[in-house]
């Protein structure tokens, strides 16, 4: 098993440092963005920005894994997206500004930023799974000359499902960037595609044989997506995935998220297409 250094800004990667809410912003009826920052402000002076996930504690009621939605740019404070799922998330979500959380990390395998570079770049986000997704997308539009076209696809069933909303407008004004939308209702907020993903794909214009992607969705809708962009020229190798388990301890240790002969704390939960074919099935 691949041995990763991660939860540098933990002194002990089992034991939780103290985080401040200092904002809360209501996403959809069900997500939230939760502003944060470490009770010991020092501790992001050290923070060392690696991996895919943080595990964040409600204390008296139990940790939780959440992706990193953040660039390295983000420098004295945190911010996360949460759904509420079950009993940690909802105490999470009834929390105020000023209460405190756990958060231990970061952890696991990030997407390939560095790999990404000199290629176009379409990155599909569906409902909350624009959240794993945007620390790319803001690493890139920081970067902008980087790269080549970029295209941004958010998914949900409604617009008003849709996360970081603001976000997406704005990032279709950047040069050579495009959002799209698709829903499975229609909207009269924003020009949206009511269908599927897949049906935007062929008329992006992208050099498919230099593209990168970014798919985060179910894995039945990762794999049908995926499946259209290697007949549009991609190669597997080239478009990746976050995948959601239930992460425990963060560093292959529990076995709580071993899934076939991977844990994906460690070995993920980033893979690219041809990795996740050798996952089991339900992946």
């Amino acid at each position: 098993m691949e041995n990763h250094n991660h939860g540098e800004g933990c002194e002990n990667v089992y034991l939780p440092q103290i985080a401040v809410i200092t904002d809360i912003i209501e996403e959809t009826k069900k997500i939230k963005r939760f502003i944060l920052h470490y009770e010991d402000k020092s501790l992001h002076d050290k923070f060392v920005f690696d991996g895919q996930f943080f595990e964040i504690t409600a204390f008296g009621v139990g940790e939780i894994a959440i992706s990193i939605p953040f660039s390295p740019s983000l420098k004295d404070s945190f911010e996360f997206v949460i759904k509420k799922a079950g009993k940690v998330t909802e105490a999470i979500h009834n929390m105020k500004v000023g209460d405190k959380v756990g958060l231990r990390g970061p952890f696991g395998k990030g997407f390939p930023y560095e790999e990404f570079k000199k290629k176009d770049v379409i990155i599909v986000g569906s409902g909350v799974g624009l959240a794993p997704v945007r620390t790319m997308i803001v690493r890139i539009l920081e970067n902008r000359e980087d790269f080549g076209k970029v295209v941004v696809i958010g998914s949900a069933m409604t617009y008003e499902d849709l996360i970081y909303k603001d976000d997406l407008i704005s990032w279709n004004k950047v040069e050579d960037v495009r959002v799209l939308y698709a829903l499975s209702n229609p909207t009269d907020r924003v020009e949206a595609h009511v269908g599927y993903i897949n049906d935007l794909l062929p008329d992006l214009g992208l050099n498919w044989e230099n593209t990168a992607a970014i798919i985060c969705a179910s894995p039945r809708r990762i794999k049908a997506v995926a499946k259209d962009l290697l007949k549009l020229g991609m190669k597997g190798t080239d478009i990746y995935t976050s995948l959601e388990t239930h992460m425990r301890c963060g560093i292959g240790k529990c076995g709580h998220c071993k899934v076939g002969s991977k844990y994906m704390c460690v070995d993920g939960p980033v893979f690219n297409y041809n990795e996740m074919l050798e996952l089991p099935p339900e992946f």
